[in-house]
């Protein structure tokens, strides 16, 4: 029934459950007084942290990664400074501004960008499924923007840019790490813990050289407890999504990652009530959305 095993799917959908989940705990941090650039560092410390301990736990104490080939860490390095630095960067500024659901949902569509960039540079076609996927994915962005959804203070539509760069820095970090798995065995966790710590140093060194140093570390003990629940689900989902990389490919992968938008949105009318609003408009767009990724990538 199924091209790959049973394991890859449930892995995947268990990571868009934690992935859609960390969101909504980042925003009631946010709410709570903390700011996006907090939000970021502190949800990477965590998860270096935790990637770090169950490695050294794993080799028992040996530091492992030195049997690591060097083209195979530069992937995961420049993965975690583009993607997990650069691009969580941007994906916490537009909850910050725009709100989980809306944001999630538009960051939805990372696998757009890579068919985008594989038309551009690599001269390869795009199948009539795959035409109707991506007028679907911007029929769903346009949607959203227009939804009034997401915070109820409102945002701006050039708001957008932040998770729609994200969804473009997020698209390029998974194909580099599906090269970084096939080019060398590396365990999920080792690969982790080189992408999460050289994140960490991304995040800490834009901090400082934007002046901005001392709110790494700033914050209230509401939003230290919703930023730590935060980085473990992150942490979690980062996990499982590496494991299923091992086991199957990127273009499966990213339509089943996409249904997190959906339990963003569930869980945000229980718990972001009182600062999120969940349109009409807004569970369509996310729903054309995840369809039309699914075409586009299912049929490339």
């Amino acid at each position: 029934m199924f091209a790959w095993p049973t394991e890859f799917y449930m892995l995947l959908m268990a990571c868009a459950v934690f992935r859609g989940s960390e969101v909504i705990f980042s925003k009631r941090g946010l709410e709570s007084g903390g700011n996006w650039l907090q939000n970021t560092f502190q949800t990477l410390v965590v998860r270096t942290v935790l990637a770090w301990s169950l490695l050294f736990v794993l080799s028992e104490g040996e530091m492992i990664i030195r049997e690591i080939s060097t083209i195979a860490i530069g992937a995961f390095v420049f993965s975690g400074i583009v993607a997990a630095g650069i691009g969580s960067l941007l994906f916490y500024n537009g909850v910050d501004r725009m709100g989980a659901s809306v944001c999630t949902a538009i960051t939805n569509t990372r696998p757009l960008f890579v068919v985008v960039l594989a038309v551009v540079f690599l001269g390869e076609n795009i199948t009539v499924p795959g035409m109707i996927g991506v007028i679907l994915v911007v029929i769903g962005v346009i949607l959203i923007t227009r939804s009034k959804g997401g915070n109820i203070s409102g945002w701006k539509k050039s708001d957008v840019m932040f998770p729609l760069i994200a969804a473009l820095l997020f698209a390029i970090g998974n194909v580099v790490r599906k090269f970084g798995f096939v080019v060398e065995p590396i365990s999920a966790i080792q690969a982790l813990a080189i992408n999460e710590i050289a994140a960490l140093v991304t995040v800490g060194i834009y901090g400082i050289w934007v002046g901005r140093g001392h709110e790494l570390y700033k914050g209230n003990v509401k939003s230290y407890q919703n930023f730590l629940l935060s980085g473990i689900f992150v942490f979690c989902a980062l996990f499982l999504l590496f494991q299923a990389l091992i086991i199957g490919p990127v273009s499966i992968a990213d339509p089943l990652l996409g249904t997190a938008p959906l339990f963003t949105a569930l869980i945000a009318v229980v718990l972001l009530g009182k600062v999120e609003r969940i349109t009409k408009a807004l569970i369509i767009g996310t729903l054309l959305i995840i369809i039309g990724i699914a075409l586009l990538t299912i049929s490339w």
